[in-house]
């Protein structure tokens, strides 16, 4: 029993009316379901989400479990811990670290929500992005399959058109599922931020530097962004312009170790090599092991040399 549900007992004869209003008023109580804040949670978690950092992952899960203990028939709440699951194992998987738990949990918890509400598209949007995560080599026809009847259902979903622009056309800066996404809502952080990636591959610097600015724009806390502009610039030989963003995303993130490595040497290239010596220094203290190490001992020697 609820502790918190108290009914002050009437008299025999007060009106059966009363007693239907009164089991009408306390249902959600009796039941143990609260949609209404369980869509309030909801909505903090798909804030924290759509933040796309490792910690604001695990922050939105934490308000989607919040939204099922107030309504665990709260398919969006499903969903939303699918897609928060999915990218906590991807980013673990890219530091080489077990991400299978969370791929698990991601898979479950798409499937519940669309056990809850088969109509909706977040639903099997968050199926295909478990599923492209997770294996999208095993899971290859699924996921289209899943993207297709989320857009079927919300046509106007950029997240969906994202994820089939990353699961079929993802080296096209020109697709129309790129396009699309950007169109139906140009602060979806993901797509400019994955635009930017591509664009500075193919040595478009000035469309990623443009891309990139409008994710400093989207979510000025991301540190990905300021790295990924530092990189822009140094490819550009822009060095003082990148210690500035390398230095902003260290600041935000002071365990991404190639920061320091990048920072340090824009600082060589621009002659400031007791900078460059302090930035190199601390990356060969956060990396011992690392496929940069011996640059970065022979920059540090010949500094020693100068």
């Amino acid at each position: 029993m609820n502790n918190n549900f108290k009914i002050k007992i009437g008299s025999y004869t007060e009106s059966f009316g009363c007693a239907l209003v009164y089991l009408f008023l306390f249902a959600g109580t009796i039941t143990g379901q609260n949609p209404e804040k369980a869509k309030k949670h909801f909505d903090s978690g798909r804030n924290a989400y759509l933040k796309f950092t490792f910690d604001d992952y695990k922050e939105a899960v934490g308000y989607y479990e919040k939204a099922l203990a107030a309504d665990s028939n709260f398919a969006p709440a499903y969903a939303g811990l699918s897609e928060a699951h999915a990218l906590l194992g991807f980013e673990l998987e890219n530091l080489g670290q077990p991400a299978e738990n969370h791929y698990s949990r991601a898979l479950t918890n798409a499937q519940k929500s669309i056990d809850k509400d088969s109509t909706l598209a977040m639903a099997h949007r968050a199926m295909g992005q478990s599923c492209l995560n997770a294996n999208p080599k095993k899971f290859g026809q699924l996921i289209y399959e899943e993207l297709t009847r989320a857009l079927e259902l919300d046509s106007a979903d950029a997240e969906s058109h994202y994820l089939m622009w990353l699961h079929t056309d993802n080296t096209n800066t020109e697709s129309p599922w790129i396009t699309k996404s950007i169109q139906f809502n140009d602060r979806f952080f993901q797509s400019h931020y994955s635009l930017g990636l591509l664009c500075a591959k193919q040595k478009d610097f000035q469309r990623a530097v443009g891309h990139y600015k409008k994710c400093a724009e989207i979510n000025p806390k991301n540190f990905r962004t300021y790295f990924s502009l530092g990189n822009a610039y140094s490819q550009q030989k822009k060095y003082d312009l990148a210690v500035s963003e390398y230095e902003k995303a260290i600041k935000l993130n002071n365990k991404i170790t190639e920061a320091y490595f990048y920072l340090g040497l824009a600082y060589y290239y621009t002659d400031k090599n007791k900078d460059a010596k302090k930035n190199l220094e601390k990356y060969l203290e956060l990396s011992p092991s690392t496929s940069y190490r011996k640059q970065a001992e022979a920059i540090l020697n010949d500094i020693k040399q100068q």
